[in-house]
């Protein structure tokens, strides 16, 4: 399951650096639940193939995070400006703004 959360999220910010097929056969896969042999019957290729594809998509989408670490970085932000709205809600705004300093310095 969380190899499937991953990959949609990679696919979200990486999808436009694939080509259309690779783009075509992740959405069928991931966004629309589709099994192999259906993206094969769609598109005329095997189920190999488009396994090998799926498989080849993949690796690009992470090869594209281990260069770029665009998710990572979002994640990082969110984990960050959630930390800042707790410090807020606790009326710590001195630490608050420290960390937004922090944040602000980071990008």
């Amino acid at each position: 399951m969380e190899k499937i959360v991953k990959v949609a999220q990679l696919f979200d910010i990486y999808g436009a650096l694939l080509n259309e097929k690779q783009r075509d056969v992740i959405n069928c896969y991931y966004n629309e639940d589709l099994s192999l042999q259906e993206i094969a019957d769609n598109t005329d290729r095997s189920k190999q193939a488009i396994s090998d594809m799926i498989k080849r998509s993949e690796d690009k989408l992470f090869e594209f995070e281990d260069e770029l670490s665009l998710l990572k970085s979002r994640e990082e932000l969110k984990d960050s400006l959630i930390s800042i709205r707790e410090l807020m809600e606790s009326s710590n705004y001195e630490l608050a703004i420290r960390e937004i300093t922090d944040v602000i310095d980071a990008i």
